[in-house]
């Protein structure tokens, strides 16, 4: 896929699986993760998660777009984090941000971190919306002053600055990000632009508050598409290694 940005997602091809069952029984157990166990965790997660869908489509992980397999994704996640009591929300963007934009599923997970609550985002199709063919000013589709379709997500990052490009991209190549002020607010407000209707000239203006996104994040929720079952009849179910023991496996 020829993106925006030339990011490549993160590869974790080579996964010390003693350290994974480690973390999945501190999450059992609610036990505090370290900042390296967390981001170690949720790289493995996004990765695997990546992994079987692009499998699942006989792609290449490096290069497939993920189009329209959001809440497939999502529902990978949310029934392998169910298993390991792990708190999350199921979203839906056309919920949680506004009404009339690029619809899209994705999560956010709460974790005990340094015995601190952190959440985060975790969105490993987040890459679909940087296609630079549907980034580009003549995606807009506008008559008599109505937005009737605007580009994607990448379009508008483009015209942000730099400290809010390095924070897609940071997304992009991980697929996840913390839930802070800041990054909410980058993350519904691209979303946000995307809004059809009587709309501002090429929707520069639309904007909230991280405050108001985290908020939503937080009170809205959706109903996951997959049932554990369904996923495993599919071939993409992500199942728990707790209690087993072997080091350094590789996925192919």
């Amino acid at each position: 896929m020829n993106q925006v940005f030339n990011v490549k997602v993160n590869v974790m091809d080579n996964v010390d699986m003693d350290i994974i069952s480690d973390i999945e029984s501190k999450c059992l157990e609610g036990e505090s993760l370290s900042q390296n166990e967390i981001d170690y965790f949720l790289n493995y997660v996004v990765y695997q998660t990546r992994t079987l869908i692009s499998s699942k489509k006989s792609r290449d992980v490096n290069e497939y777009g993920f189009n329209f397999m959001c809440d497939t994704a999502q529902s990978i996640i949310a029934r392998y984090f169910e298993k390991l009591n792990i708190v999350y929300n199921p979203l839906q963007t056309q919920k949680a941000i506004s009404d009339n934009i690029l619809g899209h599923s994705f999560l956010v997970a709460d974790f005990l971190v340094d015995e601190e609550v952190k959440s985060y985002i975790v969105d490993p199709t987040y890459n679909q919306f940087f296609n630079v063919d549907r980034c580009m000013e003549n995606n807009f589709k506008v008559i008599n002053g109505i937005v009737l379709k605007t580009p994607d997500l990448g379009y508008f990052a483009l015209k942000s600055d730099k400290r809010v490009q390095d924070k897609v991209k940071n997304l992009l190549a991980s697929g996840y990000i913390e839930l802070t002020l800041e990054n909410a607010k980058i993350y519904g407000d691209l979303f946000y632009k995307t809004k059809t209707g009587n709309i501002n000239y090429f929707n520069s203006n639309l904007e909230m508050s991280g405050f108001i996104y985290i908020k939503a994040f937080k009170k809205t929720s959706d109903r996951l598409t997959y049932t554990s079952n369904d996923l495993e009849k599919m071939g993409l179910e992500l199942n728990p290694v707790y209690n087993f023991k072997k080091n350094s496996i590789k996925f192919s």
